[in-house]
């Protein structure tokens, strides 16, 4: 089959970019933040959605079969990084939609793909906005020959950016007693595009791991010990396989209330515990940090009040 015509991405492989124009029955995909997760055997790009197990990658031959098309693909299940072809190991071409394409390097910024819509196969114009702004932006697409017109106004903004910044934990097991009170701080992004955060007594971090040993283990947040790589798509800490404290399954945040998979010493083992992360104003919390600290070096002798400003200063610019 010959390869739809499409308008390739002017600026080489993107970061990160958000679909629009699926049909109703993938509707799903529309709005979807994916992000690059690296490279296939291949050496063509592939990604994922943020929070879910869809994915775009270019397989060479579907089927396996040694005469199928090239294209872009769709699909709800992960690449293998190992397969040359028949990249999700299934035998046959089976996935969302498709963009028969001799151009491996990139997928197409806009273009008709065939798409799977209430089991038949229809053509779909779909638009891929790379995203690498938090403003919103409005964009006017025409598709090609096909005379149609599409507006796009989409917000382009990564988890990161709307991410809690401060959470506070509370619940944890008489084992892990320790982790109660503890402030969690934002530290930036995973690979993946999740935001991942760091206590405030630098020994554990929480973040998202889509593959926690490596080896297709499902998707989870994790209370580790490990600083997360900030470059790795699976098993974030490098120790190949899941070793953490706790771990919450099915969430798209770690925020708020939850019944995670905590380790409770040995003699419990893993239990079902209701952790919950509450969102903290920062702020607040260092201007209380900072007047208690003035009513204790004031309480001291009127030679501490130095301290105090000093103290004060410093919390107050954290």
């Amino acid at each position: 089959a010959a390869a739809i015509a499409g308008s390739q991405l002017a600026h080489g492989q993107p970061y990160s970019f958000i679909v629009t124009g699926a049909c109703d029955d993938n509707v799903h995909l529309d709005g979807k933040f994916f992000v690059k997760m690296g490279n296939t055997l291949g050496g063509s790009p592939w990604y994922k959605a943020t929070g879910a197990e869809q994915y775009v990658y270019y397989d060479p031959d579907c089927g396996g079969s040694g005469d199928g098309t090239a294209r872009w693909v769709f699909d709800k299940d992960r690449p293998n990084m190992t397969r040359a072809t028949d990249l999700d190991g299934d035998g046959q071409c089976e996935y969302y939609a498709r963009f028969d394409s001799v151009v491996k390097s990139e997928p197409p910024e806009s273009g008709t793909w065939t798409m799977n819509c209430d089991y038949k196969w229809v053509e779909k114009f779909l638009v891929f906005m790379e995203a690498t702004s938090t403003t919103a932006t409005s964009t006017t697409i025409t598709a090609g020959t096909t005379g149609v017109t599409t507006t796009l106004a989409a917000t382009t903004a990564p988890k990161a950016a709307v991410a809690p910044k401060l959470l506070a934990l509370s619940g944890a097991c008489d084992y892990k007693s320790n982790l109660n009170g503890l402030t969690f701080e934002l530290q930036g992004t995973t690979a993946e595009g999740e935001p991942y955060y760091k206590s405030n007594d630098m020994k554990y971090y929480i973040y998202h791991d889509a593959d926690c040993d490596g080896s297709g283990s499902a998707p989870r947040w994790v209370l580790d010990g490990d600083r997360p790589s900030a470059l790795a798509a699976s098993d974030l800490d490098g120790d190949h396989k899941c070793n953490y404290f706790a771990q919450l399954d099915d969430a798209t945040s770690p925020a708020g209330p939850a019944t995670w998979r905590m380790y409770c010493g040995s003699q419990l083992g893993w239990q079902d515990v209701k952790l919950t992360l509450s969102e903290v104003n920062k702020t607040s919390t260092s201007a209380k940090t900072a007047d208690s600290m003035m009513v204790l070096s004031s309480a001291a002798g009127h030679g501490s009040v130095w301290v105090a400003i000093a103290a004060t200063i410093f919390v107050g610019a954290m």
